[in-house]
């Protein structure tokens, strides 16, 4: 698959359109925007700046990413949106040898919390026609993919959070 951006996955229906719409969503779609190192529209600018202060926004992906936010605020739609755009449309080739599978982790306080996030990733892959084909597997506590990649959800415990290739880990 070709490289798609995180903003041309979020505006395309037939990819991520609908994981984060409306107007409502403006500051989660500039923010995970930042954390790739898009380049910004003024007023994504304007709230990424908000949020940031007077740093520039990142000029490409982030090695962290760190919100703190309130309940109700989205955080785990918009973990979401990142962790399905990562596991779904960004190459990780170079990073993968010949038959590894890359984890996309999500952390949350317990088994419980964590399956929120996954709840709204299998959501945002049965709503997209590109991407709800993308889904080998289903279980308990992954989404495996065709690409390779597994989005995999684990109660924050040091036991059962060794031994993966993490190409992301999203905690909440």
């Amino acid at each position: 698959m070709n490289p798609v951006t995180l903003r041309r996955a979020l505006q395309d229906q037939r990819l991520l359109g609908n994981a984060l719409p409306g107007p409502s969503w403006r500051t989660w779609r500039a923010l995970l925007l930042a954390s790739r190192g898009e380049p910004l529209e003024p007023a994504e600018l304007e709230l990424v700046r908000a949020v940031i202060g007077d740093r520039p926004p990142p000029s490409s992906p982030v090695r962290e990413f760190a919100v703190a936010a309130g309940r109700r605020s989205g955080k785990d739609c918009a973990a979401a949106t990142l962790a399905v755009y990562l596991s779904c449309l960004v190459d990780h080739s170079h990073v993968l040898r010949r038959g590894e599978r890359g984890v996309v982790l999500c952390v949350g306080a317990d088994q419980q919390q964590a399956k929120v996030t996954k709840g709204y990733c299998e959501g945002m892959l049965a709503e997209s026609p590109v991407l709800s084909a993308m889904v080998a597997n289903v279980t308990q506590d992954e989404i495996e993919l065709t690409n390779g990649i597994v989005i995999s959800v684990r109660a924050a415990s040091f036991r059962r959070l060794s031994g993966l290739t993490i190409i992301g880990s999203i905690c909440s």
